[in-house]
Formats: structure tokens, C-alpha cells, sequence
């Protein structure tokens, strides 16, 4: 017998759909705070359709979009979580670019960068000097 698509589902059901495991469920839950999964009268975690699609979205920018935690955590603030609860994710793409074509390096990276550029420079002077 089959669940409902809207039926609630336990970690370890969430945890074989996403294919993730589920101390991970549990991790993101304690790191994006947007993860909010009922719990039974016993404390066992039931994911809403909803939750489900929320994860499935923070895994989809985590693993195949390379983001970190923090930048994953900063989108969701930004933008709300229903960015990440459409059906088909369209749009996301074109969020996280534009997020990236706006965001430089912070004044430190850019001075680390400005340092190594010149560095380098110099070391190719160097190997100039020396072969002639």
C-alpha cells in the first residue's frame, strides 16, 4: 500500500526520496532554520510535501550548484524560502546568477588576490631576467 503524495512522511522515507541520509535531515535542520518538520506526540520528525520540496532544493544548491551553507543561508534570507518551493525550481537558476554577477570578492579576498597578482608579476619578471 501507498502513501498519498500529500501524506506525511517519516525521516527515513524523506531520507530514501532525497537519497540523502538521515543524520544529514537532521543537520540541515538545525542549520537552515526554514526546515520545520511536525513532530508526533512521540518526537518522531513528519515531513510536510512542502518540507520535502524545501530540502530537496537546499540539496539541489549544495550539491549540484556547489554553494556553501552560509551562501544557501544567506539566499534563503534574501529571497524566502518560496523561491526554492516551485514545482519545476525555474527562476532559481537565474537568482543565483544574478546574485553572483552582483557579489565580488569582500576587500579582503580582493586585496589577497591583488597581493598574489603581484607576486606573480614579479616572479615572471624574474624568469624574463634569467633566461636572457
Amino acid at each position: 500500500m501507498t502513501k498519498s503524495p500529500e501524506a506525511f512522511k517519516s525521516i527515513s522515507e524523506v531520507a530514501e526520496i532525497l537519497q540523502v541520509d538521515t543524520h544529514v535531515l537532521r543537520f540541515w535542520e538545525g542549520k537552515f532554520k526554514q526546515i520545520q518538520p511536525m513532530k508526533n506526540a512521540s518526537g518522531r520528525r513528519l515531513y510536510r510535501p512542502d518540507d520535502i520540496a524545501l530540502i530537496e532544493g537546499i540539496k539541489h544548491l549544495l550539491h549540484n550548484k556547489g554553494m556553501t551553507i552560509k551562501g544557501v543561508q544567506k539566499l534563503l534570507k534574501e529571497k524566502d524560502a518560496s523561491v526554492l518551493l516551485r514545482s519545476d525550481a525555474s527562476g532559481l537558476d537565474s537568482v543565483i546568477a544574478s546574485d553572483e554577477e552582483h557579489a565580488g570578492p569582500d576587500p579582503k579576498t580582493k586585496m589577497a588576490l591583488q597581493n598574489i597578482r603581484e607576486t606573480l608579476e614579479k616572479a615572471k619578471l624574474l624568469l624574463k631576467t634569467e633566461e636572457t
